[in-house]
């Protein structure tokens, strides 16, 4: 008589249909951005985005009716995976006294030096010509200020003296991080970036230092609505 065994293989794992539809727009998501980044704004359409992705164009369809609903949630996928990025860069930062110029140069090694960075340069440029994705974006980026400046205010606080506020001081380190990734392709000099971000580093030490004492993760985003967008 056979014996029976001991160990019996598991049954393999059936997704459900919510898995399946968020597994679906991931594969969306991710090829919209992946096309962004090699195709940029114009050359990305919907048949490229679908051939990246291995889907058909009726899953797309089911999933996003259109370019623009397809673009907004991808904008804002990125958007949340920069929140994410940026709360684990600054648990990162173990010293206190140097956390300003740590936070400086990960946000600029693991944001403004990455691919994705251009997918974002695309749809703001393409956003100058385009009304609704202007709209759009301006919408997404008040919800992203909303979210950030708590996190901001947990990490740091303004020095004594200081007549500037945080938000406005960390809205500068963002403007300039961006100015310096839109030509840094253009020079030569090996030393452009870096000597920038020294150079941010110090002007910023005088008005923001780090809080003493934090080790807990930033407040929780609110929510993020992934529902898909019409047009």
């Amino acid at each position: 008589m056979a014996s029976t065994p001991i160990i019996t293989a598991a049954a393999p794992h059936r997704r459900t249909q919510a898995e399946r539809s968020h597994a679906m727009r991931e594969r969306l998501l991710t090829a919209t951005l992946e096309s962004l980044i090699e195709d940029g704004y114009i050359g990305t359409t919907l048949s490229s985005i679908v051939r990246r992705a291995g889907v058909s164009r009726g899953a797309q369809v089911h999933h996003y009716p259109n370019k623009q609903a397809l673009i907004l949630d991808a904008t804002e996928d990125l958007l949340r995976r920069t929140y994410k990025a940026l709360g684990t860069l600054l648990l990162s930062i173990a010293d206190e006294d140097n956390r300003l110029e740590g936070l400086i140069e990960g946000t600029w090694n693991e944001l403004f030096s990455i691919p994705l960075h251009r997918a974002y340069v695309e749809l703001l440029v393409a956003s100058q010509r385009d009304k609704a994705l202007a709209d759009a974006l301006r919408k997404l980026s008040m919800r992203v200020v909303k979210i950030y400046e708590p996190a901001v205010e947990h990490y740091f606080e303004s020095m004594p003296g200081s007549r500037e506020e945080l938000k406005t001081l960390f809205a500068q380190i963002w403007a300039t991080l961006s100015g310096i990734a839109m030509q840094a392709h253009l020079t030569t000099d090996k030393n452009y970036v870096r000597s920038h971000l020294k150079l941010l580093s110090r002007q910023m030490a005088r008005h923001v230092r780090a809080r003493k004492g934090v080790k807990t993760p930033p407040p929780r985003p609110e929510s993020w609505d992934r529902s898909t967008r019409g047009s």
